[in-house]
């Protein structure tokens, strides 16, 4: 069996969008390739007993270049990824070492995101240090990344954004691979209309009340409180409206969530992996709401896939370039939410006057675009 090594610094424990995404490929890339996945994170206080080994992803939790020389030694991997800034403090011994073992192994930087996101997010002294990480950040990025064979992005922007930091003699032979945060497998229309009756049955709503859902990680750039100023004016403006929030919770969010919609109208629930989907598909219109900056114009989020899969129709604006380009490319309807909203009951009337025929569309775009299957066929090992 062929294998992959990645070294990371991130907390593969997690469900977030990064980790989400190095799962999902990893499991495509040994569905289609036989190729196992070997996890390495590199840091000093971490509980295994946290992460969950697979058949196509094993871990390893060490800071010993021995033990990842070693690994490499005993794996001989094709490809060798490094996740996360402070995993390329290991990159200049794992050169030299396969160098001298004389092993054949490509070595890739994962990029998933832009490094301005530590400071575009933050205030006071902590714009400060985030502005000061950023460039040093950016020195590390363009020292390491001339001196590797090439990146996985998840945008053609950031994909661009990595040919900035590249010297004019390298772009020629460097090669950046794109894999979107995508998906391993596509509902059908019947799974979708199957979970939408049993969940909202559990809801105590009917078939006919419009659910708009924000999901994910109450981070800044996720911009929850334009959401909910959004939600509210639906729900000033819409008869037999319903709002789910499947986020991290804490007492200060409830609170605020029932101040916002006295009839209480709204579902909060952070929600286990095996009841995400079947839970967005209870809904109608799926918010992502971005702002205009360097880390959303390179970003392709996991969630715009995951509301594409379970059929909804997307409230996004032009902040995410790519994702609003693949929605016209395919002609998908969807909600601008910088422009008048006032067409929005019309548009979401029209889904669900023929709800099958948008989850066709959904479909044919998330097959021809998103499917991992159809991503990884096409990299070059």
């Amino acid at each position: 069996m062929d294998h992959l090594i990645l070294i990371t610094n991130a907390d593969m424990s997690l469900q977030s969008g990064d980790v989400v995404l190095v799962t999902r490929r990893a499991h495509e890339i040994f569905r289609q390739f036989q190729m196992k996945t070997t996890c390495v994170v590199v840091k000093k206080k971490f509980k295994t007993n946290r992460l969950q080994a697979t058949e196509y992803i094993d871990y390893l939790v060490t800071q010993s270049q021995d033990q990842i020389n070693s690994l490499i030694l005993s794996k001989k991997p094709k490809l060798i990824i490094f996740f996360g800034t402070k995993s390329y403090a290991y990159i200049p011994a794992v050169k030299s070492f396969i160098k001298k073992s004389n092993i054949a192994v490509r070595i890739y930087l994962d990029i998933q995101g832009a490094l301005e996101e530590s400071y575009e997010y933050a205030n006071g002294s902590a714009l400060v240090k985030g502005y000061c990480k950023f460039l040093l950040s950016k020195a590390i990025l363009t020292l390491t990344i001339n001196n590797l064979d090439g990146a996985l992005v998840v945008s053609d922007e950031l994909g661009e954004y990595c040919r900035a930091h590249l010297l004019p003699t390298k772009r020629a032979s460097f090669q950046i691979q794109k894999i979107r945060c995508g998906l391993i497998d596509i509902f059908s229309s019947q799974q979708k209309e199957e979970w939408r009756k049993e969940v909202r049955a559990t809801w105590g709503i009917d078939q006919n009340t419009h659910v708009f859902v924000f999901s994910g990680y109450r981070m800044p750039w996720q911009n929850i409180e334009k959401t909910i100023l959004t939600f509210q004016h639906f729900d000033k403006t819409l008869d037999n409206v319903f709002f789910a929030f499947f986020c991290n919770i804490d007492d200060a969010f409830s609170e605020k969530l029932k101040k916002s919609f006295p009839q209480g109208n709204y579902r909060l629930a952070f929600l286990k992996f095996d009841e995400y989907f079947e839970n967005l598909c209870a809904c109608d219109v799926g918010f992502l709401i971005r702002d205009y900056n360097t880390t959303n114009h390179v970003a392709f989020p996991n969630k715009f896939s995951d509301y594409l899969n379970a059929g909804l129709m997307l409230a996004i604006n032009k902040a995410l370039p790519e994702p609003t380009r693949l929605l016209e490319q395919y002609q998908v309807p969807y909600v601008d939410v910088d422009n008048d909203l006032s067409s929005t009951p019309d548009l979401i009337q029209s889904r669900a006057d023929d709800r099958t025929g948008y989850y066709q569309a959904c479909e044919h775009l998330c097959t021809m675009e998103l499917l991992y299957s159809n991503q990884i066929k096409s990299m070059k090992w």
